[in-house]
């Protein structure tokens, strides 16, 4: 370890919640959030047993361009914080969307994408695996940074909810800079949470903080006379559109001495041109002066600049934000210690009716926020603004509204739960709009033939606005019919999946757009090559022309994926052994040779804190757990599923030449299937279709047998009921056809229950015949209740993480 010392509120921070207690954090830009963040979940990692504090941490930040940042700055805090133990580090973003069911243990995410996991309406899954991820976030530790950026009538209301719905379940840290002290000790008193407000003194302490930062106000709008003439060795200038950063820079590069090191950078650039572009500013414009390499830089961008990245400038300019982001923004101006600086806030540019281009700020009271936030900016050259000053402009900009909003969220409290609980039970993902973010974006691909392609989020994207996508439409049809061209855009969605088929590739159905009302809909476009360019210098372009050949790239892989594992044949009895061994201990999953914590371990924290909640009896999750895992395959014990899965394996045998007939008492879980092998796909498709459904006829055979194991504990019986029935298919209802066991199934069961240490002495109440019905649809949870939601979703990601990983295991 080396000789770095935390702050003393950093170690505060870590103090309250390894004691249990959650934390609302109020801390100026370039004062060690990060670091405060991550030091307790690491300690806990190396000196706690998991069930004292989560072994996972998701990291929610509110823009997906700051993953790389975060994924830095991580290791940077482990290396001084001396923690050398193995972490699994990943990043979901939905231009990275490497960890798509959450098995990372230090998880760097958008907020967009932990609602929607929680939602049960996942971004990056299909709606069939929509109940996965839930489960990953209400049990892991929580950190949602610059919540002032938040989507304040949708993310803002909805992240509340959930954190208040964990509420001593699991640890949270709620992080801002730009929330004024009176706000963030509402915040925490609705959270019932730990405020920490640095006080004036605290702050000046923090050698970061000991500097010069002047703000004034332009009455003009952003330029490249301005920009030059306020130059002299670093530079930043913030646009709040990319396109008007794309003209900016432009037209900078022309009046800019050749000299001058000029760089674009916004989220329309493909992963290995960003990455160079980050590096260029992370090295440019970074504390270590010694690392720069060019005299003199100017950087034009959008808001991707404005949290997380560690930069600084001399000048900075800026066109006229809300004030909680003119803030952040001016933290990239005169960040470290005895620097000097200046931040330029100009107006914004007129549309065609004379008024302001407020967006991206246009939707609540955000116009009106802009409006105070000019106001209440300095109008002279030497007003100097401290981290006080700014929180002042904060108040004066957003007091107002935020009163005036956390009544509304207040007052709005049933609907939202309500909403929410609706939407987790019905998997509507068009609640997204009202519940995460209002002005939401689209993945962009170019491909000139979109239906050749097998999957669309292999390919790198753009992930572009709505109102950007629409606004374009009406001239980009306009281009396509003088360039003869014939198609503008198509869109894709998944068709339903087999509910058998738990790692079948997703078939994906395309359609052309047909008009720009058409893409409110579309959750992923592709975009005809003709209409659109792309270059490392300035990015995406829609309605421009240059290489018509261009196309989205593959999207590289940190290692290549290996090919699915086959399908082995398996007993029932042998499945149940092989999932407990995958829910106990730690599982190596070789696609992406990474190492993956025990599913037991990962739920451990949030299972002992919600069981001490409920005064439920210790073990009580792990214990429904292991009930779960008995079951879930039971309808498949039904006569009709072994004689589709007996058959399937004489066929098999004939197409490999091999002798894989299993024997008649042979209760199959598993058959022999090669997914890579063409003759086996085609067989598939023949008689694959023909196979009966089982999960709603095997926790029909045994719900009165699980109510009995529980106790009679409804709430926990209806939570093991409702993983049971969406074990496969988040949306089923529980509609069971009619149901016959097998005559040795009831000679096996007791083998089951032994491999998941359960008692195989008591009555076993099981219905080994049972006909067509629909009651199990009231018997499952009541979707506003916490604690049966709660232990529903935890159950369910066990089961499935488990029942999937189980074919991977050698």
């Amino acid at each position: 370890m080396n000789d770095w010392k935390p702050y003393p509120y950093q170690e505060l921070v870590q103090k309250h919640l390894l004691e249990g207690r959650s934390v609302v954090l109020q801390a100026p830009t370039g004062a060690g959030k990060t670091r405060a963040a991550l030091m307790p979940f690491l300690h806990a990692r190396r000196h706690l047993p998991p069930d004292q504090f989560p072994r996972k941490c998701i990291y929610s930040v509110p823009m997906r361009v700051l993953a790389n940042q975060f994924h830095e700055e991580h290791q940077k805090i482990v290396r001084s914080y001396g923690w050398q133990h193995d972490l699994n580090v990943t990043i979901q973003t939905g231009a990275r969307p490497e960890d798509l069911k959450m098995e990372g243990d230090l998880i760097f995410t958008t907020i967009d994408q932990t609602l929607s996991n929680f939602l049960n309406i996942p971004y990056a899954l299909s709606l069939s695996q929509g109940n996965l991820n839930a489960g990953a976030i209400l049990s892991s530790y929580l950190v949602f940074d610059e919540l002032h950026l938040y989507d304040p009538e949708a993310a803002l209301s909805t992240t509340l909810h959930l954190l208040k719905k964990m509420k001593g379940v699991i640890p949270f840290l709620v992080m801002t800079a730009t929330l004024s002290a009176v706000r963030v000790r509402a915040l925490a008193k609705e959270l019932d949470a730990e405020p920490l407000v640095l006080t004036s003194e605290e702050a000046s302490a923090i050698p970061s903080q000991q500097k010069t930062r002047r703000i004034r106000r332009v009455d003009a709008m952003i330029s490249a006379q301005d920009v030059w003439k306020h130059h002299k060795h670093r530079s930043v200038a913030i646009c709040n559109t990319v396109e008007r950063a794309q003209t900016l820079y432009g037209e900078i590069k022309q009046l800019a001495d050749p000299a001058v090191d000029v760089r674009l950078l916004h989220s329309r650039f493909l992963r290995t041109d960003r990455d160079a572009s980050e590096a260029w500013l992370q090295r440019e414009f970074g504390k270590d002066k010694a690392q720069h390499t060019v005299k003199s830089a100017i950087l034009i961008a959008t808001q991707v600049v404005e949290v997380g990245l560690d930069i600084s400038s001399e000048a900075l300019h800026t066109e006229l934000a809300p004030a909680a982001s003119v803030i952040q923004r001016a933290g990239r101006c005169a960040r470290y210690q005895d620097e000097e600086g200046d931040v330029f806030v100009y107006r914004l540019p007129i549309n065609e009716e004379g008024e302001p281009k407020y967006a991206p700020y246009h939707t609540g009271g955000e116009k009106e926020i802009c409006e105070r936030t000019w106001d209440a900016l300095p109008d002279g050259s030497d007003t100097v603004c401290d981290f006080e000053r700014e929180l002042k402009i904060v108040d004066q900009a957003h007091g107002k509204a935020d009163e005036l909003l956390m009544a509304k969220l207040s007052a709005q409290h049933y609907h939202t739960t309500e909403h929410i609980a609706h939407t987790i039970a019905t998997q509507d993902r068009g609640a997204a709009r009202e519940l995460i973010r209002d002005v939401d974006s689209r993945a962009v691909i170019v491909h000139p033939e979109p239906a050749s392609i097998e999957n669309p989020w292999d390919y790198e994207g753009f992930g572009i606005f709505l109102g950007s996508l629409i606004g374009a439409y009406p001239s980009l049809e306009a281009m396509a019919d003088k360039l003869g061209v014939e198609w503008v855009m198509m869109t894709a969605k998944p068709l339903p999946e087999d509910e058998e088929s738990q790692r079948a590739r997703t078939v994906w159905w395309w359609r052309p757009i047909k008009d720009k009302d058409d893409l409110a809909g579309a959750i992923l476009v592709a975009v005809n090559p003709a209409l659109a360019c792309y270059s490392a210098e300035v990015g995406f372009q829609l309605g421009t022309q240059s290489d018509p050949g261009w196309q989205s790239p593959p999207r590289e892989k940190e290692k290549a994926s290996r090919p699915y594992t086959s399908y082995r044949r398996e007993t029932l009895v042998e499945h149940t052994a092989r999932m407990m061994r995958i829910y106990r201990y730690p599982f190596f999953d070789r696609a992406s040779e990474k190492k993956r914590l025990p599913l037991a371990e990962e739920l451990a924290c949030a299972a002992r804190r919600l069981e001490e909640k409920q005064h439920w009896p210790r073990g009580t999750l792990d214990r429904l757990i292991r009930l779960a895992i008995v079951a879930h395959d039971l309808g498949k014990t039904d006569t009709r599923w072994q004689r589709w899965a007996h058959n399937w394996q004489v066929e098999v045998s004939r197409l490999r030449r091999l002798d894989l007939i299993i024997p008649d008492d042979y209760i199959a879980a598993h058959t022999d299937y090669n997914e890579q092998d063409e003759t086996e796909k085609t067989l598939n498709q023949k008689i694959g279709r023909q196979k009966p459904h089982h999960a709603a006829e095997g926790t029909g055979a045994v719900v009165n047998w699980l109510f009995a194991q529980s106790g009679n504990d409804q709430p926990l019986a209806q939570a093991v009921v409702t993983a049971l029935i969406r074990h496969h298919s988040a949306g089923a209802r529980g509609n069971h056809d009619k149901f016959q066991a097998h005559p040795a199934a009831a000679a096996i069961f007791p083998q089951m229950l032994a491999e998941a240490d359960l008692d195989t002495t008591g009555p076993q109440k099981i219905a080994w015949t049972l006909p067509r019905g629909e009651e199990l649809i009231n018997r499952q949870v009541r979707w506003e209740r916490d604690a049966e939601l709660i232990t529903y979703l935890l159950i369910v990601r066990a089961l499935r993480l488990a029942d999937q990983r189980s074919q991977m295991w050698d």
